[in-house]
């Protein structure tokens, strides 16, 4: 088990990648009201070998690709994690209200919403290879592998399928300000109504195929890449990993305050937590 701070005071906003190559961590955190940091370690609590500072950041699930809206200029920047400057600069409408854009894994795709449509463009030409009307939606996601791309609207979490011109695979309903993960396994998990209750979701039938009762309120959740294990965090600072079907199969006593960003590692061997208090903890899930 690794376990370091943040150089920041305050976390807001915080996303977590354990590359498969390169940096062994890669951390995207902020607040509402200062610009966001990428940050790449090669020696988890060392120095940071790599480090972006601006507004309206994200970061691929891969952990190699940042991407970022440049309202005034009208560009969307994409770079990848370690290069001095940007690998392409796709131009977008100084008008556009949401911010917000998503990369994908490898660095082949960037995403944003336009009002309610969700535009999907080819890298690094930024040819439009998708344009959807679905609504209102935030928090762009692509799985691990770049099969879907999700994002989180009004009470509802959608699930675009890259197969069919990133059309919408499936709509699960939510709760507001809902936690939601979908691996490119046909598993997606939403946390639902009341304390501590996390749906696991069949994406082939569309259906819920189980339910975790956490015990707590919900703070951070994943899924594995493969949809087999979940991982969770709460208010509380408790750390679980579950199997899919509802099963708990281990606690983690971490002692990181109110996690709010979980992820594992592309081989399911390996997990990251962060929490409020700016603490990080990386760890090998057979420990």
């Amino acid at each position: 088990m690794l376990r370091f701070e943040l150089p920041t005071d305050r976390i807001e906003y915080l996303q977590l990648a354990l590359p498969s190559s390169g940096p062994a961590l890669v951390v995207r955190w902020g607040t509402q009201t200062s610009p966001f940091t990428v940050a790449a370690w090669d020696d988890i609590g060392s120095d940071p070998s790599w480090k972006l500072t601006e507004r309206n950041q994200n970061l691929s699930p891969d952990g190699q690709w940042v991407s970022v809206f440049d309202q005034d200029a009208g560009k969307v920047r994409v770079t990848r994690v370690g290069d001095k400057s940007p690998t392409a600069v796709v131009n977008r409408s100084k008008k556009a209200e949401n911010v917000w854009t998503g990369v994908a894994p490898g660095g082949t795709a960037v995403a944003w919403k336009d009002d309610t449509t969700t535009l999907v463009r080819a890298l690094p030409g930024g040819k439009e290879i998708a344009r959807v009307k679905s609504g209102w939606g935030v928090d762009f996601r692509f799985s691990p592998g770049g099969r879907w791309l999700s994002e989180t609207g009004l009470q509802v979490f959608r699930v675009f399928d890259r197969s069919n011109n990133y059309k919408v695979f499936a709509r699960i309903k939510t709760p507001d300000h809902a936690l939601a993960d979908v691996s490119d396994a046909m598993t997606a998990v939403v946390t639902a109504k009341g304390k501590g209750v996390v749906e696991v979701w069949d994406l082939s039938s569309k259906t819920p195929a189980a339910v975790l009762k956490v015990g707590g309120w919900v703070s951070a959740l994943a899924v594995s890449p493969d949809g087999r294990r979940v991982l969770t965090g709460t208010t509380n600072g408790d750390v679980t990993l579950w199997d899919a079907t509802g099963a708990k199969l281990k606690e983690f006593a971490w002692e990181v305050k109110m996690p709010i960003a979980a992820v594992f590692a592309p081989d399911g061997t390996r997990a990251a937590i962060g929490g409020v208090d700016t603490q990080i903890v990386v760890w090998d899930l057979d420990d």
